[in-house]
């Protein structure tokens, strides 16, 4: 009776074969996933990391009290440029892939990356800027806009997926405190044709389905005349988070950060920008405050 109830306790070939199988495709599945979500990003900024040593950019600078300053005290020299007119800067990215169109840089986040734009708005989506396929994609320009400086695009619009390691425009999200927003008013972002800083006026959300929400469509890079833009800009406004003292003139160029927002399903987390005018020594944020009835999606 003992031996049979040894017997009836000992596992067969086949089950030890199966639990032994079952243990590795366990054990390769995390570490699989622990690769995919903390090995692959350190990768990812280490690589573009790299690139930055090769890529002369300018550090965005702070605001001290809510007063943005132009830390420039002198125009600098002509910037060295290339046959075909872009900045020498960008020569030795723009070797590795013709695609960059630009470099984005907003203080006290993790985005201080390549913009690369292409043909339409999918590819770079789930490719690097190798453009080999990888689920954080790259940041990428709208293919409708246009950088050059003879450009009538009115809004530049500039796409980044919400990592949840904190990678690409995960970290905007910060400027749903108003303390940073007044601390980081203004981010960098330079095309291949000339450098450019811009000064925060919106943090909104809208959605991209009726099953959420009311559909905003703010992905618009032209408009016919000054009045269907203005109207853009105060629906923009309307909209935002934050309340900012910052004008928007006819004559302004603006930029979109768009993102994934997870407050709910297909929501858009998006930053909205205007370009600093020539004459801006410094402007002053410090009356921000958190709106008091944005329209939501």
């Amino acid at each position: 009776m003992a031996r049979n109830k040894k017997n009836k306790n000992r596992m067969d070939p086949v089950s030890r074969v199966i639990l032994v199988i079952s243990v590795i495709v366990f054990l390769g599945s995390g570490g699989y996933l622990a690769y995919k979500y903390f090995g692959e990003p350190i990768l990812e900024q280490m690589e573009l990391a790299s690139y930055k040593k090769d890529y002369d950019s300018e550090e965005p600078s702070t605001a001290e009290d809510g007063v943005w300053t132009n830390k420039e005290e002198e125009k600098k020299e002509e910037e060295e440029r290339l046959d075909d007119g872009t900045l020498a800067s960008f020569k030795v990215i723009r070797e590795l892939n013709k695609d960059v169109v630009g470099w984005i840089n907003v203080p006290n986040t993790m985005v201080d990356y390549p913009v690369v734009q292409s043909k339409d708005n999918t590819f770079y989506l789930k490719h690097n800027i190798n453009k080999e396929y990888n689920g954080s994609g790259c940041p990428f320009l709208d293919y409708r806009n246009s950088i050059k400086t003879d450009s009538d695009d009115r809004c530049l619009i500039i796409y980044g997926h919400h990592r949840r390691n904190g990678t690409m425009f995960a970290t905007l999200k910060n400027y749903n405190k108003i303390d940073f927003y007044r601390e980081n008013p203004v981010f960098i972002f330079d095309t291949i044709y000339e450098r450019g800083k811009w000064i925060i006026f919106s943090n909104f959300r809208a959605t991209t389905s009726w099953a959420t929400g009311t559909p905003f469509n703010y992905i618009q890079t032209n408009f016919k005349d000054d009045e269907e833009f203005m109207k853009f800009v105060s629906d923009i406004k309307k909209r935002s988070l934050i309340s900012t003292p910052v004008e928007v003139r006819a004559d302004d160029r603006i930029l979109l950060l768009s993102t994934c927002s997870y407050e709910k399903s297909n929501w858009r987390m998006v930053i909205a920008a205007r370009k600093i005018r020539d004459d801006e020594e410094s402007i002053d944020v410090s009356s921000a405050v958190m709106a008091s009835n944005p329209i939501m999606p």
